[in-house]
């Protein structure tokens, strides 16, 4: 796994996209920049075995480099499930047909470089958003979980996670400090702390918590709930 040394120098503000330089690092990057992501891979695998349903699609929007959707594939191999994954960069999708050919992967994984926007779902027993939501427009948020909604069958599974916001400014500078130190402790330096932070303002938009539970109820679901949270960011799973 190659190390994540792209922050080092400084950056342009909001210059941070999904390009080649990020998917050659982006494993170290995830592992090192998000707290309890280790755990939201390994309960998605769980959790897949539990929601993925015999002859049902399950859809990982924004796969990136496929964690998720190699999660999701183990968990619901014994159900003989469709796995869909979907991302608009390029340079991810074709990184992620690379690793299941050097790791000789048998999953039923489909992979589709394609904008989120224009993904149909249907018949889907889960979906999973993994850090993807907070980089689409705003505009387009609700527009997204409300195709997820109306593609899942009942009792599928939407399993969301994100950087989250709080109202309090005071709690809010709280969790950005522990954060940030997190990843001084994974070895990040404040330069490229600073830097990265640069480079993806405007790019990642996060929102807060209430703002996700609206979206969630205004799309239908009436069960959700936050699984998981660190620092500042959470997991929600939505049950139709």
């Amino acid at each position: 796994m190659s190390k994540d040394r792209l922050f080092h120098k400084k950056m342009k503000p909001s210059s941070f996209s999904f390009n080649q330089e990020v998917a050659e690092v982006f494993p170290d990057m995830l592992e090192r920049s998000i707290p309890g992501y280790r755990t939201t891979i390994n309960s998605i695998r769980f959790l897949a075995s539990k929601y993925s349903k015999k002859g049902t699609n399950c859809y990982d929007l924004g796969c990136s480099l496929g964690a998720s959707s190699i999660a999701l594939g183990e968990g619901a191999a014994h159900n003989d499930c469709s796995i869909m994954a979907v991302d608009k960069s390029s340079s991810m999708t074709k990184k992620f047909s690379e690793i299941i050919k050097q790791e000789k992967l048998d999953l039923n994984i489909q992979i589709f470089n394609e904008d989120i926007l224009d993904t149909k779902i249907t018949n889907a027993s889960i979906v999973i958003m993994n850090f993807t939501l907070q980089f689409i427009r705003k505009k387009d948020r609700q527009l997204v979980l409300d195709k997820i909604y109306n593609g899942l069958n009942d009792g599928g599974l939407l399993i969301l996670s994100e950087k989250i916001t709080q109202g309090d400014k005071k709690i809010n500078n709280l969790l950005i400090d522990l954060h940030e130190n997190f990843k001084l402790e994974n070895l990040y330096t404040r330069e490229e702390i600073e830097n990265k932070k640069e480079s993806i303002k405007n790019v990642l938009v996060e929102d807060d918590i209430e703002t996700h539970q609206s979206r969630l109820s205004k799309s239908g679901f009436t069960k959700f709930g936050i699984w998981l949270q660190h620092f500042n960011f959470a997991s929600f799973v939505a049950i139709k």
